[in-house]
Order: C-alpha cells, then structure tokens, then sequence
C-alpha cells in the first residue's frame, strides 16, 4: 500500500502534482529507502505512472526532438554517481587537469551493467570531468544541471549550448524530464569520432577508441 509507504500526508501532496513531478518526488522517496519488498511496490509505482505518461523512454525514435527525449533509470541513484566517480578515478563535475585522449575506459556499473565513461567536456576556459552514462537509443547527448553549472552558466543553465566534448565541438542539451539526474552520452558523440567501442562483460570494462 503506497500510503503506508509514503505516509498519509506526503502522498497527499504528491497527489496534486502534476503526473511528471509526482515521479521526480517519489523517485527522491525511493532513492532515501533501503533495498526491500517496499522499495520494490514504490519502483513498480513509478514505473506505471511512467507508462501512463506514454513517455519515449528507451526506444525513442531519432526524429523525436531533443527537450523531448525521455528515458528512466530507477537503479542508478545520486549515491550512485559518487561511486562511479570512486570507480572511474573522475569526480563528477571537477576540474579537468589533463587533456583530452583515446582510447577512453569506462565501466559496466550496476546489475543492469550501466555503461559509464569518463570524458572531458570544455567551454571557453573550463574543462571538467563528466563522468557520461552512454545510451546507445540516444540520438543526443545531455548534461545534467550540475555539469552546466560547472562550466560556468551559473544560475542561467541553458537547455541547449555548444561545447566541446572530449575534444569534439558539438551542441548538447540539458538532462530533463526522467532522467535529470544524469549526464547522458548520445550517438551523436560517437557518430562525430567515428568511434570503436570495445565491450568486456566480464571485466565489466568498456573502450571507446578512435
């Protein structure tokens, strides 16, 4: 039962949201929750009220335009993305201290083996680490509010801006809807460096060579 879950009073403030903000509180309620039989019902919640919003999801098509891309991962936390930082040897959104190089090794991260890279993305002056969650149904690449921040928008975060990713100038867009949390590598990246990517499933390693 959700309200058991939630609790009474949180549920009903959530109940007037609007069906997007509505997952992004529950989304913040299960992120605070220890893994159990609980976790799994409120996961299961957030998911239906995702179909009910016949969101793109995984498999949107490329046509689809890009502050309209959706997709969810309700296994990766903000938790999460310090431990990937811990793993890749790359704290999300610090100064970048080295220059821009291939072959690139990432990780498979997770049970669902989530593909994470670390990359270098720059504007004017500033060049950060951006640790990338790569998404092959992606035509597009994003970066989270956070990142953006970083470069140096401040409090104007544009929702679509030129930069240079990993030495390629390309145009990104801000990480939204269901997947905010996230900075989000497309194919547009890999189609620009025509890149070679090398999965090793039981090394859980992936390479992205050029």
């Amino acid at each position: 039962d959700l309200e058991n879950i939630v609790g009474n009073e949180p549920l009903r403030e959530i109940n007037k949201m609007t069906p997007s903000s509505k997952v992004s509180a529950l989304r913040k309620i299960s992120e605070q929750m220890p893994v159990g039989p609980e976790l799994v019902v409120l996961q299961r919640h957030i998911v239906n009220l995702m179909c009910e919003q016949r969101s793109s999801l995984d498999f949107a098509a490329p046509t689809v335009a890009p502050h309209l891309y959706d997709v969810f991962f309700l296994d990766i936390t903000s938790g999460d993305l310090n431990k990937i930082g811990e793993e890749l040897e790359s704290t999300p959104s610090s100064e970048a201290r080295v220059t821009p190089s291939f072959p690139v090794r990432g990780i498979l991260f997770g049970q669902a083996q989530r593909i994470f890279v670390p990359l270098i993305v720059s504007r004017r002056s500033k060049s950060i680490n951006v640790n990338f969650l790569f998404v092959t149904a992606s035509p597009n690449t994003y970066l989270r509010q956070e990142s953006l921040a970083a470069l140096g928008f401040g409090e104007n975060i544009p929702t679509e801006t030129n930069v240079v990713v990993h030495g390629t100038a390309m145009t990104i867009y801000l990480s939204s809807n269901h997947f905010e949390n996230v900075d989000l590598l497309g194919q547009d990246f890999m189609t620009a460096i025509r890149g070679l990517v090398t999965i090793d499933y039981p090394l859980k390693e992936i390479t992205i060579n050029v």
